[in-house]
């Protein structure tokens, strides 16, 4: 997606393009392609990190895993994962039967958070950034107390709370392709 007119600022971005991404669409945007060209590059990796978020916030987590390199880290709040499998074991496991003591749900942008920063090496097979989210961190309800007996009668199954933070990543370019290779939520 090229940065003209009404797409000029990252939250036009989020909000024109990235909210309004179906799954596939996230998964094929944040692929990337073959493209050489900075400003491509810069693109889908914004669309890979908006393909992360769309896919955690619709639980689609086998997908989710497939976004990040075969030796990928990963640590959302204290729960983390190293390598693809582990990866796609901690979202099949702790995130899918909900046992992590606490998990990301969603993701936003606010115009009131500093700007994204993204840079890449000089060979371009490698990009680092920091993205400024929103995150809605749910603890699910473990306790049998009658409080959360009522909770989950009325359809709440966790505690839900925003707050502000970051997302410190790294990215790699293997065969023409952009895969996260390491992801930290760090909160501001």
């Amino acid at each position: 997606m090229a940065e003209t007119g009404t797409r000029s600022t990252r939250r036009a971005f989020f909000l024109q393009g990235g909210a309004a991404l179906g799954t596939g669409v996230a998964v094929t945007a944040g692929a990337s392609t073959m493209a050489s060209d900075p400003a491509a590059d810069r693109e889908a990796i914004r669309g890979l990190q908006i393909a992360f978020a769309t896919l955690i916030e619709n639980r689609t987590y086998d997908a989710a895993a497939e976004l990040f390199d075969e030796s990928a880290q990963l640590n959302l709040s204290g729960v983390i994962a190293s390598g693809k499998p582990a990866i796609r074991k901690l979202f099949a496991d702790r995130y899918r039967e909900q046992n992590a003591a606490v998990l990301h749900s969603a993701y936003r942008q606010r115009a009131s958070q500093p700007g994204d920063v993204l840079t890449f090496s000089d060979d371009g097979a490698q990009a680092n950034a920091t993205f400024n989210v929103e995150v809605e961190l749910c603890t699910p309800l473990r306790e049998d107390c009658t409080a959360a007996q009522m909770a989950r009668l009325q359809g709440n199954v966790a505690d839900r709370r925003w707050e502000s933070g970051r997302f410190d990543a790294t990215y790699v370019k293997t065969r023409g392709q952009w895969k996260i290779a390491s992801l930290r939520y760090i909160a501001t």
